[in-house]
Order: structure tokens, then sequence, then C-alpha cells
């Protein structure tokens, strides 16, 4: 059995040329840039109005102003301010020559062509150019892609942008007890809610999930639904089957498949019969059985293959928080990831069964990390929790 960091290691040492491909910006939320995007203009390309107004000369005192023009958002000023004059001018117009400054619409009147100031205007209303950016200057690092960074780099005028090609990743559920929701249980059956569960969390990590449904407890059948997946995937996720019972298949079934093992049993809680390997450029991963083990598993693993298979490191969302209550346990050979409640600034432990107790998902949003060697936090203690 290895600790974490080891096998975070096993993972992140995996070499592999993996492929980038362009897309339009509208398809691009979610993926990952692979790089960073720098300006090719200043931004705004030009001084700007702030404000609906009247551009004028900073250094002209005249009571009133000729309007010699309107520069709408979009126009090119044709005329240059001088002395005595102004342009009227709309939010987002260029600026004409001549002008620096802006009298707002309702600091002035307007009679006869004229502006006509009757409150002091002490701001300058202008955006300058490269106000908010310089050519060449960096505006996004690599990485997963939101909505805000959507709308930054249309504003540059891309159309497009790198990004890594999203793996397909089979899912293969294990176990001849399972079946399918909607199907009627029979004694000693249960649904199968990680295969359902895992295509969820890859959608979610932007990936392309391929479910392969379940897999009795056979040789034959799980060999033959391995070769097959192994074929049309990128990464495999096997759940169940990894751990030491008669039925337990897997580890041997990927070996005689072509799978090198990199690690197998981890020092985490849930989820201690991880199993991680590869084949050529495919990489496979056993889970628990047990469906919180599943989750907890893909969380803390698969999910740091994925980005690093695009050049990144997986970074997930952390919060500090003051615990409620005191938590306890026995077990302090491993690293446990406990389902918590984060409200505010404060965590709040749920109650929890195990591995299996797949109803305290529902109510939890955090996970708290529980490190080997530590066998109580206590009420009002400072702890590390992970979004879910």
């Amino acid at each position: 059995m290895i600790k974490i960091d080891k096998a975070m290691e096993i993972i992140k040492s995996q070499q592999i040329n993996w492929p980038t491909e362009r897309v339009q910006l509208i398809g691009a939320l979610g993926r990952i840039m692979v790089n960073g995007i720098t300006s090719p203009l200043d931004s705004p390309p030009f001084a700007k109005a702030a404000m609906d107004g009247y551009a004028i000369n900073s250094t002209d005192n005249s009571i009133k102003y000729q309007i010699i023009e309107i520069i709408g958002a979009g126009d090119t000023p044709s005329k240059t301010v001088i002395g005595g004059t102004c342009s009227k001018i709309m939010t987002g117009a260029m600026m004409p020559g001549g002008a620096d400054k802006i009298i707002r619409v309702e600091f002035a009147d307007e009679r006869d062509g004229y502006a006509v100031p009757h409150t002091p205007e002490p701001a300058g209303n202008v955006i300058a150019k490269a106000e908010n950016l310089e050519a060449g200057d960096l505006v996004l690092n690599p990485g997963r892609l939101a909505a805000k960074d959507i709308g930054i780099i249309a504003s540059l005028g891309f159309p497009e942008v790198e990004v890594s090609k999203r793996p397909v990743i089979g899912v293969l559920t294990t176990g001849s007890e399972l079946k399918n929701p909607g199907e009627k249980l029979e004694s000693g059956q249960i649904y199968n809610s990680n295969g359902l569960q895992m295509t969820a969390q890859i959608a979610t990590a932007g990936c392309i999930p391929k479910y392969y449904g379940i897999i009795a407890d056979d040789r034959n059948a799980l060999s033959n639904a391995v070769a097959k997946a192994f074929l049309e995937c990128d990464i495999v996720l096997l759940s169940g089957g990894v751990s030491k019972g008669d039925y337990d298949y897997v580890p041997e079934v990927l070996e005689e498949n072509g799978m090198q093992t990199l690690f197998h049993r981890v020092a985490i809680k849930p989820g201690r019969p991880l199993l991680f390997g590869r084949k050529d450029d495919k990489f496979v991963f056993g889970l628990p059985g047990n469906p919180v083990s599943t989750f907890v598993t893909f969380e803390v693993f698969v999910k740091t293959l994925i980005y690093h298979l695009s050049g990144l490191d997986y970074n997930p969302t952390l919060y500090k928080g003051k615990l409620s209550k005191k938590v306890k346990r026995r077990d302090t050979e491993r690293t446990e990831f406990y389902p918590v409640i984060i409200r505010g600034g404060n965590i709040e432990p749920i109650k929890y069964l195990g591995s299996s107790h797949l109803n305290a998902m529902a109510e939890a949003n955090g996970m708290m990390t529980i490190p080997n060697g530590i066998a109580e936090f206590k009420e009002g203690e400072t702890v590390s929790v992970r979004s879910i």
C-alpha cells in the first residue's frame, strides 16, 4: 500500500503527447486551453467616452460650447475640437481630436446648438487608450475556460482557441448483483449507481463518457469488455472487483489484456483498493465498488490524470473553516476524506456510516481532509475542505 503523495507522483510522471485541437469560442466553455492568451492589441484600442456627454478640451473654460458633430459608438470622428466647441458623444464612442474630457449630459443643457454647462464637471470621464491592456500583455494562463474567459478572448478578436482534446473515458461497472435503475430487483440485488455517477463526473470534468454497462462476475465477459474499451477509449474506469475476493478478477484480467500495473492499494479512506495502470498510451483505473469510494477516488485521482494529460495541475477549490464539532477516528494509517457541510465559515461534519453510505453525499457539499497520523480534530479547529 502506498501513500497518496506517491500515487500522485506516479500519475503525474506519465508522459504522453496528448493531442490538441482548435475550437470555435461558442463551443469552448469548459474546455482546457493549452496555451496562454496574449493581447494582440491595446484595449481599448482608442480613447473612448466613459459616458454620454460633450467632449471638450480640459483647458477650455468657455461658458458654452458649440456642438460641431455627434459621435455615436462605432463612429469615426471627423472634426477636431477647438476652443469654444465640443462634440456630442455617446458612451463607448471614440474621442475626437483635441478633446480629453467629457461634460456629462446631465451637467449641461442644450440651447440653439450649444452645450451650456450648469454644474462643474470634476471628472474626465474618458477611458484612455490601452487603459485595460497593452498589446503583448498576458491576459489568460492555460486552464479550464469559464464563461468570463470566453468573453475576454472574444474581446481580443480571437474567434477560436487551442484546447486539449477531450479524453474519451470508458465506464464499466462490475458485479452480478447489479441491476440498472428501472429494472426489477431480485433477492440479493442492488441498483447500479456507480455507472451513472461516474458518467456524470466524467461529463462534469469536460470529458466524453462512454458507458459499457454492467459486466457480470465472469472472467471472459470482463476480458471481452476490457479489450473493447481499450480499443475505443483513452482512459478506462472500472468500479468493483479490485479487492481480494474470489470474484475480484479485475487486476488479473487487466494484466492479461496488456496493462502494466503502476500501483494497487493506496493509503486513502475510502478507496484503499484503488488500482492504476497503463497500456501503451491508454490508462486505466480500477475503482473500489462502494459508491462513496468510487466518487472520492475519481475526484482525487482520475481528475488529476485528466488535467495532467493536458499539461496542467489539478487544483480543486479548497476552503478553510472552523469545525463545528469534534471528529475522532481510530484508523490513522490512511488519509481520510470525510463528507461535511460548508456553511459560511463553519465546517459541519455529517452522520457518515462508511464508504457504502451514498446518501451521506446528498447532504454534503464538501470533503474534509484528515491527514494520516491524525486521530482527532477538535471543535473550533481550522480544517481544509474541498468543494464537491
